[in-house]
């Protein structure tokens, strides 16, 4: 049996490189869900004709991501394609247990676009919805977009069918209904959610729980009862709407979203009982004075 090949040593300005195109990469991934939406209403018209493909320049977002992740360390290079190439459930899981940063860094990649929904859900909130149901919405219609581009991406006309563009949509609805739901679970429980902070709809922890318990509740909110399902969602209907095997890439999405999901949802508990402001207890009764 061949020896294993041992990882290259991972440092510190390689990790803060591979954060940075983490962070670019999620990026690119705001204008091309705009670019996606657009694709929804035109068969991906508009998605082709920016990209110009035989042209200069264009609008590529796929390649201009492949091309930043040629500039991450070898390190994570080598981290990526241990999770990438598991098989399995199980070995998907240990392989992403081995090398935490990717999932670490795709949660730093999701942040632009979690960003874009918060301001989506904020629009939606002024015209009168509702805080957990305008979180769902303003993550749907982020990923709806982001949806469509992608699968358009990688059609051989580079265009949308009916069928595509229909999936792509389901995409956003899946999304919203698990969003929602989560923010709403959240809340109920005292905790904060990722998504809610970022819309501004968050209320204050209704419960005094400790930072530990809270960050470990959150953790579990939104990485299994948000982030999983809607990983394998996301993934199932790309899978369908390009004619490929449904489970495909499935396990990978089912550990990368919950681990990911986990690291928000933990930290954000984490951030948000360090800074709630302690409990106000009543002031004493005053004492009556002898006359």
């Amino acid at each position: 049996k061949a020896a294993a090949i041992p990882a290259p040593e991972r440092t510190f300005m390689g990790t803060v490189g591979d954060t940075a195109i983490s962070l670019g990469k999620g990026a690119i991934a705001v204008p091309e869900s705009a670019v996606g939406l657009a694709a929804l209403a035109t068969g991906g018209r508009v998605g082709k004709f920016l990209e110009n493909q035989d042209g200069m320049i264009g609008f590529r977002p796929k390649a201009a991501k492949a091309m930043l992740d040629e500039g991450l360390s070898d390190a994570q290079k080598h981290a990526n394609k241990q999770v990438m190439e598991a098989e399995g459930l199980w070995e998907t899981v240990k392989a992403a247990v081995r090398n935490p940063s990717v999932a670490a860094q795709s949660a730093v990649e999701s942040l632009p676009l979690m960003g874009a929904g918060g301001v989506i859900a904020r629009g939606l909130m002024g015209l009168g919805a509702r805080g957990a149901l305008a979180v769902g919405a303003g993550e749907g219609v982020a990923a709806a977009g982001g949806a469509a581009e992608q699968i358009r991406q990688q059609t051989p006309d580079g265009l949308l069918t009916g069928e595509q563009a229909a999936l792509a949509a389901a995409t956003g609805a899946a999304t919203t209904a698990f969003g929602a739901l989560g923010a709403k679970i959240a809340q109920r429980l005292g905790l904060a959610d990722v998504d809610a902070l970022i819309a501004g709809a968050a209320t204050n922890p209704k419960a005094a729980k400790g930072v530990v318990r809270m960050t470990l509740e959150g953790a579990v909110a939104e990485g299994l009862l948000e982030e999983l399902p809607q990983s394998v969602a996301e993934q199932v209907l790309q899978n369908q709407a390009l004619g490929r095997p449904l489970d495909e890439g499935v396990n990978q999405a089912a550990v990368l979203g919950t681990m990911a999901g986990g690291l928000m949802g933990g930290g954000a508990n984490l951030v948000s009982s360090a800074t709630r402001a302690p409990a106000s207890t009543p002031a004493p009764a005053p004492v009556p004075v002898p006359t």
